[in-house]
């Protein structure tokens, strides 16, 4: 896990992204777009010409980024207390910043995309997710139906990895330990059907800023 910098100085950093976003966002804009809240496929996949890609769409507006595109900003009702046990959140203080998997009023509704991938095209239609590092203190969870989580990713045990369907959607929880900007580094991989091969969109940054 990578200590994240002074709140300070990355909230002014925030700020002046924040300042120089256009509103509405359209995707021609030459500065950061600020997404923070309404229906996003933050981690949406696509294969066209040969080549897997990552990208950031935006359901409330119909428009797509590419990930250095966009800020993802995580609002201050986000903040809320870990649940009892889960105890991967706590990292010895109880505030957490979380995104859920279900859509809130006032909060980025987060989740994955592979609906732009055909049937056919991958071997058992399926895709691998993988979060290589992030700075700070942040994890990725489901929730069963009994209140159960599986993490999919701790920025205290390394990269982890996550299997989706093709062309699917399915969101997820976003946890974040602290206020502060984040980066977390991501990449796509499936292997080809027809020739065996296994494609990746290499490790794409995706920036969080996680409001105090």
């Amino acid at each position: 896990m990578r200590t994240l910098p002074k709140y300070a100085a990355v909230a002014a950093a925030a700020a002046a992204v924040v300042a120089t976003a256009a509103s509405p966002a359209t995707a021609e804009t030459s500065s950061p777009t600020v997404l923070s809240e309404g229906h996003a496929d933050v981690l949406g996949v696509a294969y066209e010409d040969g080549a897997l890609d990552l990208h950031v769409h935006d359901e409330e507006n119909d428009a797509e980024y590419a990930p250095s595109e966009v800020v993802l900003a995580v609002n201050r009702a986000a903040k809320t207390t870990a649940p009892a046990g889960y105890d991967f959140l706590a990292d010895g203080d109880s505030d957490v910043w979380i995104l859920p998997d279900t859509e809130v009023e006032g909060l980025l509704f987060a989740g994955w995309a592979t609906e732009e991938i055909a049937p056919g095209d991958f071997a058992g239609d399926t895709l691998t997710l993988t979060v290589h590092d992030a700075w700070g203190d942040v994890d990725l969870y489901t929730v069963d139906d009994l209140g159960d989580p599986t993490v999919l990713f701790d920025s205290d045990q390394g990269p982890g990895s996550f299997t989706v369907g093709a062309g699917s959607h399915g969101h997820l929880n976003w946890a974040f330990g602290e206020a502060g900007v984040y980066k977390l580094t991501v990449e796509a991989e499936g292997v080809l059907a027809a020739t065996g091969e296994t494609v990746s969109t290499g490790e794409v940054d995706y920036w969080f800023w996680v409001k105090k």
